[in-house]
Parts: structure tokens; C-alpha cells; sequence
């Protein structure tokens, strides 16, 4: 442990306009999955792929979260207590480093650490919350732990939030790459139905779908009735609508079922 960690060492450099506007200094790596041989099995590719994808979201995060962590906690340097973070200076590396250098998962407890006197007048529970789970999945993609499709479309999706809560321009890159994952898991599905194995369309389908786009039941049935031009519930937000309908579209294509016929399957979910 540093007992001599200068605070102003690790934020010196950190120029006002790059407080404003953030930094986006190092590169984050494609998530395109390698190749794979024909013998590979389904699961290892999906979890291969996902890997990938949590791997260009936490790069994102690092290089949203640097610059933002790095400028509040040179506005607010005087309340900063230096005890607790030179807890997160014990390595010797990291010590040396400024602040905007540091990975993902020493930011995350940085702000962990530093909340109540740093960042809790600038961001609320929600982004706490955040934080926490961040965290979480970063320990499980370090320690190579497999990802479902869930839990990669929950990564980039909590990731993506977090980073348009500071406005960090990496959001819309995040945002881009879920869109990108949830269209590929999409035609995954499609492949597997227009496949010889293809039987008959199930209810995993639509719950496996339901889970890639995080979409509630009773949204999607909503959305059901309405593109059937049926009575249904208000929908609490234009977006809301607008993102429930695409999903029983893709459902709808996914399984070849008519929205009569969805909907009856979902009346029963």
C-alpha cells in the first residue's frame, strides 16, 4: 500500500474541455467473434460471441467513465477521503497511473468508494445500482465466466445506461453494439427455424427473444393488441410502444405464428 498517494497526481492533466466533452484515448476492441470450425458446437459459440461482446463493452465503459470519474473528483478534491483510496492504490501500478488510466473495475470502486463525498449529487440510486452491478459483471467476464444471451444484452444494456446518465459519448457506441447483438440473436433464431431441425415453433422462442430485448409481458401484449388494432392499455411512453411493437414483429418473423396466434401465446405467459 502507497501511505504517500498524491491525490492530484492521479487527476493532473485533466483539462476543462476534457471534463466537458470526455476522452476517448484508447481503442476498444472489435467484438467480432474469431473463427470457428464447423465442429464447434452451438453453446461455445454462443458463449465465445458473448464473451466478445461484454469484452468491447467494458472497454467502452473504461473509456466513458475515465475522464468523468477523473474531472468530479478534481471538483470535488477537498472532501475526497484520502484513506479510502489508497485502498484502491495498493498496486504498485496503479498507484503510478493517473486516474483517466485506470481499468474499468478500479473506476467502479473508486466510485464505490468515493459515492456519498463524490458522485451522489450528481448521480442518483439508479446510477448507484448501476455501479454495483458493473462491477459484478466485469469480475465474471475476468474470471471467464460464460455469458448467456441475457446476460450480455443485461451487460451492454446497464452499460449503456450508466454512460448516458454522464453523457458520455460512448453510449450511443454501446447503444449501437446492443442494437447490432439483438439483430444477430434475432437471425440466429430465424436460422434455427428455417434449419431441417426446425420442428415447430415453441415458446422458448418468444421467451428467449422477450429476455434478449428486456421486454415485460404485459408490454408486449399490449403492443400485440395494438398492431392487431385491438383495445388495449395505454402504453406509459411513445418509446415504450414503439420498442414493444418491433419486438412482436421480430417474434412474429422469428416463429412464422400469425399476431392472432401470438398473441394467444402470450395471452398465456
Amino acid at each position: 500500500m502507497r501511505p504517500d498517494y498524491d491525490l492530484s497526481r492521479g487527476i493532473r492533466g485533466i483539462t476543462a474541455q476534457r471534463c466537458a466533452q470526455g476522452a476517448n484515448t484508447h481503442a476498444a476492441p472489435a467484438a467480432n467473434g474469431r473463427n470457428r470450425s464447423a465442429s464447434a458446437s452451438q453453446r461455445e459459440h454462443h458463449g465465445t460471441i458473448n464473451h466478445e461482446r461484454v469484452n468491447s463493452a467494458i472497454h467502452l465503459l473504461r473509456n466513458g467513465l475515465a475522464p468523468f470519474v477523473a474531472c468530479e473528483l478534481r471538483k470535488k478534491i477537498r472532501v475526497v477521503q484520502p484513506d479510502r483510496l489508497h485502498q484502491l492504490a495498493g498496486d504498485r501500478n496503479l498507484a503510478e497511473k493517473p486516474i483517466d488510466d485506470w481499468d474499468a473495475l478500479a473506476l467502479l470502486k473508486l466510485m464505490e468508494a468515493t459515492w456519498d463525498s463524490v458522485f451522489r449529487n450528481t448521480l442518483g440510486r439508479i446510477e448507484r445500482g448501476l455501479v454495483s452491478e458493473l462491477r459484478e459483471w466485469r469480475n465474471r467476464w475476468a474470471h471467464q465466466v460464460r455469458f448467456s444471451n441475457a446476460d450480455a444484452e443485461r451487460t451492454l444494456d446497464s452499460a449503456e445506461r450508466l454512460l448516458a446518465a454522464i453523457n458520455a459519448p460512448q453510449a450511443r457506441e454501446l447503444a449501437k453494439l446492443r442494437d447490432e447483438s439483438r439483430d444477430r440473436l434475432a437471425n440466429e433464431v430465424l436460422q434455427v427455424r428455417e434449419s431441417k431441425h426446425f420442428v415447430e415453433p415453441s415458446e422458448d422462442m418468444v421467451r428467449e427473444i422477450r429476455a434478449a430485448r428486456h421486454q415485460s409481458w404485459k408490454n408486449l401484449r399490449k403492443a400485440a393488441r395494438a398492431l392487431l388494432d385491438l383495445p388495449h392499455e395505454p402504453f406509459g411512453t411513445a418509446n415504450v410502444a414503439a420498442s414493444s411493437k418491433s419486438t412482436v414483429r421480430t417474434m412474429q418473423r422469428v416463429t412464422g405464428m400469425s399476431l392472432d396466434r401470438l398473441l394467444e401465446m402470450l395471452d398465456s405467459m
